[in-house]
């Protein structure tokens, strides 16, 4: 009786640590199952964690797990990740597709994914979106290779649970005039052709909350001007194609959006941009590549950087600031940058830009930052004279200079002044009195060899910490 009183007692005692790792170790040694042991809701919570290609593998685990991946909220599938089983239903992603919405459970669909250049017709796709529409879809994302002129159905056009839209069509986009997307933040379209400007307005003015726009390379062919008009926006990239360019350069393009923190502007010289109240205006990023067809295009560049005059960070190409080259007296055009902080020269710098640098520098008295993202063209630094005033935030507010590679290894001669690069990098450490952070990158076999004769140049400031950091690592 005692005995049997013991054994009770034993059985609603909790279990010390020792004895749940002895029990989970017999489990696993006994090749029990545990997790599939979980309750379904718990096994889906698990399956959202996976990508698409993983949830879909564990439906060979076992009968219960065959199809628990049929009710994942995130549907990621393109030509790199479709894991195809060697089952014939399962050669065409677009096939598979097609199954994923036929055995998908009554849950919601948060995000659909579908890249491949399989080329599909309208009437499966159209399938595809009124099946996530019926899931509350909310993020929307199609980059397709179409059969022919795809015609999308009206209702996406008023879906209301829709907060991102990413379409890459190749095709002209049909814009339905009961479009409104009550809810929509993202709208990004890739090499999309607009049918005429009344449409492409009212795309953009039935999007009430649109935080985010995207025009990717998109054809204006059809178009006289792009209207932008959208308080609530918050950040726009607009890259042209290079091989439209005589449609880009017909079109005139008009930006309203006093809340707008981020703008990327790629596109070519002569463009016609008009850019209103960007009071707002944070980040900024602009490239014009070169074209040869096109007029001449300062005027447009200045008034583009004239309206960036509060910007706390600035991204530039060489192509941008070759063509302020041309402008006579540029230091007294060039508006200043009061609120600039950083400065990025997204390109490998060459030498006939360092008078425009300066006069650049000049104009952002209090730069902190000034990166050199793709560094030195070091065929062409030869161009590189003394200017005869510094920048007055050499003295007064720059703080970290970053090289994203400086080498020796190339030249036929030693480290020394005479090699214009070095003598940029000479030119930096002597002058910038403020300076506390240099770093370079360059190449292993350099390391040792920089690191002592860059200790032997005389330094404007006495807390300049340099750091030398092998190419391609993060710093």
């Amino acid at each position: 009786m005692g005995e049997r009183k013991r054994q009770r007692d034993d059985s609603v005692r909790p279990h010390s640590s020792e004895n749940m790792e002895l029990s989970q170790e017999q489990n696993v040694c006994e090749g029990n199952d545990i997790i599939s042991s979980l309750p379904g809701n718990v096994l889906r919570h698990i399956l959202s964690f996976l990508s698409t290609k993983e949830a879909i593998r564990t439906s060979i685990l076992s009968t219960k797990w065959e199809y628990l991946w049929t009710s994942i909220s995130n549907i990621d599938l393109t030509d790199d990740t479709f894991p195809r089983t060697g089952k014939k239903e399962d050669r065409s992603l677009l096939d598979f597709v097609d199954r994923v919405f036929h055995f998908h459970d009554a849950s919601d669909i948060k995000s659909l994914t579908v890249k491949s250049s399989e080329l599909v017709n309208s009437s499966r796709v159209n399938s595809w979106i009124s099946a996530s529409m019926r899931h509350n879809i909310e993020e929307l994302n199609l980059s397709l290779s179409w059969k022919a002129q795809p015609v999308l159905p009206c209702h996406l056009f008023t879906c209301q649970s829709l907060v991102t839209l990413k379409l890459f069509m190749n095709w002209s986009l049909k814009v339905p005039s009961l479009t409104h997307f009550s809810n929509l933040k993202t709208l990004e379209l890739s090499y999309v052709t607009f049918s005429d400007d009344n449409s492409t307005q009212h795309l953009f003015s039935s999007c009430p909350v649109l935080q985010e726009l995207a025009l990717v390379k998109c054809g204006w062919k059809n178009l006289k001007t792009i209207m932008i008009c959208i308080p609530t926006l918050r950040r726009l990239t607009i890259e042209n194609d290079a091989r439209w360019t005589l449609d880009v350069l017909s079109c005139v393009t008009k930006i309203y959006a006093a809340n707008l923190i981020h703008l990327r502007c790629i596109s070519c010289r002569g463009v016609d941009f008009h850019l209103y109240d960007l009071s707002s205006l944070v980040d900024a990023s602009i490239g014009f590549y070169n074209n040869y067809s096109a007029e001449d295009g300062t005027s447009q560049v200045l008034g583009l950087f004239s309206a960036f005059v509060n910007v706390k960070k600035l991204s530039t190409t060489g192509e941008t600031l070759q063509y302020l080259t041309l402008v006579g007296n540029l230091l007294d055009r060039l508006p200043k940058f009061y609120n600039m902080n950083h400065l990025e020269l997204n390109f490998e710098f060459y030498g006939l830009l360092f008078g425009v640098l300066m006069d650049l520098l000049e104009k952002s008295p209090k730069l902190e930052f000034l990166n050199f993202e793709k560094g030195f063209d070091r065929y062409n630094m030869e161009e590189i004279y003394t200017w005869g005033r510094l920048p007055s935030c050499f003295t007064s507010s720059l703080k970290t200079v970053r090289i994203a590679y400086v080498g020796i290894a190339y030249f036929d001669v030693d480290f020394d002044e005479d090699v214009e690069e070095m003598w940029f990098v000479r030119f930096l450490l002597e002058n910038a009195t403020v300076l506390e952070r240099f770093v370079l990158h360059c190449y292993p076999a350099d390391l040792q060899k920089l690191s002592s004769r860059l200790n032997k140049i005389p330094r404007g400031s006495k807390s300049c910490v340099i750091e030398l950091l092998p190419l391609h690592s993060k710093w």
